[in-house]
């Protein structure tokens, strides 16, 4: 008889198309009840089949039993009529559902069955409680009618026992098993509660994922229309309809852009001298703005995974630098909290590994990011340690431990699903969108490694992830000298190509804070004359300008620059955010990559990396 089967396979292939999505369900509906339940239902009946044919032999007598037999040619009769019924009759939105209307001519074909089985032992009659089960997942109303139906079923089967055969009434046996019957499909019922909350759960996410995307087609729509020029308009109507991984990345580049500006304003709003309440809600706008870039990026990167898009990057990785500078990211995130951030590395760790760093910082940043919100006071830590290694490679374990509220047991399992929350009713206190720690275990997957979670509650949570990371070669960074004793005080020339107005000002700023000494171009063009005039410490480059983009402009300076002599240190500060915008950077000379928005801290670890000068501004972060 069927079991539940009312969650098919979804199709491969992630999507927000309403119209495909309708069209996946249809065809996900029709394989249900036209291959799937026929086949589950002929399954059934053979097991009945076999337990009277099994009943017949332990009787003696001749083989087929004569009512065995007749049964056995009944149930797969039937089978094989409600499965032609379904294929040649099934309609989606019929005035008669035949697959509901079936599942009651089940029962009735049932009783047949156990009119003969319950000969030897009135057990059978709890067979019954299998439709209840199916039904759990069609939703909890579904199966509570069929509570109360085989209950009542079997009761008027009793009274017609007792009026037929009195000899077989046993009516004291018979009450008992109707109400345990009862009983449990009561407790079968409400547990397909859980499975219908997950479902609409999911529906409601689905939709405001939609609505989100077609928020940005709208806006990016109005973006045209305000274009002056008509072939410019023209062209960006053209790039709308590009494949989805590029739409992807212009969302990207064109959210980022404007972020940098919120965020950069916001810090430097920070370090400025307010008020208290001031301070208070410029400090409620980053950390909202903040929250609003990490929700984009984890739906893009999540969308990108799905499709099967993105793609690891290996480098050789200072892996202690890497570790460090995800702590120090988190720190911001932690600042407002009485929690206890620390790091601990195994000292005989090699310096550098082969690793993706930009997914690999983000892995532990969403896992770190993770205890923090959910940690309201105590610690959260994280701790590097060697598990393996070889000549050649090195298995390493990535622990994250806090003192948060903990995880129940019934919850572990669905932590790492999409848009899941282990507290998803409208009172949580904690926020979110239910995706960091999905894309903690895609990317896991994707370096071939091993993530797992011990909690309890009330106690807090230890997260753990197992790679296995080629070593690479010590190697020296091409331009980071080694500071000078007097190097703080010396201040460092910048040269910042940026065409946007809200980011000059943004970056130039910050850069000011730093100690800097920056010069602003608005294009390539002009990036290219300046940079022959002067000698700059280091070139902050925008990608894409007007009069010549960042990569031209990178070209005609490295190729200008004497063979000999000292070479530029041009970094991109770019919004392009995909491993194939910095691979392009890295081909035409850059040496470094920032993505938009960036913060003070970034820039002056970018700084340091590549000049050796330390920039301690006066901050209040």
């Amino acid at each position: 008889m069927p079991s539940a089967l009312s969650t098919p396979d979804p199709d491969t292939g992630f999507t927000l198309d309403a119209a495909l999505l309708e069209q996946r369900k249809a065809s996900s509906a029709r394989r249900l009840h036209t291959v799937q339940i026929p086949a589950v239902r002929a399954a059934g009946f053979a097991v009945l089949c076999a337990l009277a044919l099994v009943q017949g032999v332990s009787s003696g007598g001749v083989f087929p039993p004569p009512e065995a037999a007749r049964l056995v040619t009944i149930n797969l009769l039937y089978a094989l009529a409600a499965w032609l019924l379904l294929r040649y009759g099934y309609r989606p939105n019929a005035r008669v559902d035949l697959s509901l209307l079936l599942f009651h001519v089940d029962v009735f074909v049932w009783l047949l069955n156990l009119h003969h089985l319950e000969q030897k032992n009135l057990f059978f009659a709890y067979f019954l409680l299998v439709r209840v089960v199916d039904q759990a997942g069609f939703g909890f109303r579904r199966a509570l009618y069929f509570g109360h139906l085989v209950t009542l079923v079997y009761l008027g089967y009793s009274v017609w026992v007792s009026m037929t055969e009195p000899a077989r009434a046993l009516w004291s046996d018979r009450v008992g098993i109707a109400v345990i019957i009862y009983l449990l499909a009561l407790y079968f019922a409400i547990s397909g509660l859980v499975t219908e909350r997950l479902r609409n759960r999911t529906r409601q996410a689905m939709r405001a994922a939609r609505a989100a995307v077609v928020g940005l087609e709208q806006k990016a729509q109005a973006l045209e229309a305000q274009a002056v020029e008509l072939d410019l308009a023209r062209r960006q109507a053209e790039q709308a309809s590009l494949a989805k991984s590029q739409f992807l990345a212009v969302t990207s580049h064109e959210i980022r852009t404007p972020m940098n500006g919120i965020l950069g304003a916001a810090e430097l709003l920070i370090n400025s001298p307010l008020t208290p309440e001031q301070q208070r809600y410029v400090r409620t706008s980053h950390r909202s703005a903040t929250a609003l870039l990490g929700l984009i990026d984890d739906v893009l990167d999540l969308s990108r995974i799905e499709a099967g898009k993105l793609a690891l990057n290996p480098k050789s990785v200072d892996l202690r630098a890497l570790v460090t500078e995800a702590v120090d990211l988190i720190e911001i995130t932690a600042r407002d909290k009485p929690i206890t951030l620390s790091c601990k590395v195994e000292k005989r760790l090699p310096r550098r590994v082969l690793a993706d760093p930009t997914r690999l910082r983000q892995l532990l940043v969403n896992l770190m990011h993770n205890a923090v919100k959910f940690t309201d006071h105590g610690s959260v830590g994280l701790e590097v340690t060697i598990r393996a290694e070889t000549a050649e490679a090195l298995g390493l374990r990535f622990s994250v431990r806090d003192t948060g509220i903990g995880i129940a047991p019934d919850d572990l399992a669905s932590i790492f699903d999409a848009f899941t929350q282990v507290d998803g009713t409208s009172t949580r206190r904690h926020g979110g969108s239910g995706l960091g720690l999905a894309i903690v275990k895609e990317l896991t997957d994707l370096m071939g490694g091993r993530l797992q979670v011990e909690s309890r509650v009330g106690v807090g949570s230890h997260f753990w992830i197992d790679l296995t990371l080629e070593k690479a070669a010590d190697e020296a960074p091409v331009a980071e000298p080694a500071p000078a004793e007097d190097d703080e005080d010396v201040s460092v020339s910048v040269l910042l190509a940026e065409d946007d107005p809200v980011n000059q000002i943004v970056v130039l700023e910050m850069l000011k804070m730093l100690g800097c000494e920056v010069d602003v171009v608005d294009d390539g063009e002009a990036a290219c004359r300046s940079a022959a005039l002067a000698r700059y410490d280091i070139v902050f480059m925008d990608c894409h300008m007007p009069v010549m983009d960042g990569y031209e402009a990178t070209r005609r300076i490295r190729a200008e620059e004497q063979p000999a002599g000292a070479r530029s240190v041009i970094v991109a500060l770019t919004a392009d955010s995909l491993a194939s915008d910095r691979d392009r950077c890295m081909q035409v000379g850059m040496d470094d990559f920032l993505t938009k928005p960036v913060s003070t801290s970034q820039l002056s670890a970018t700084i340091e990396r590549w000049t050796g000068r330390r920039t301690n501004p006066a901050t209040q972060w």
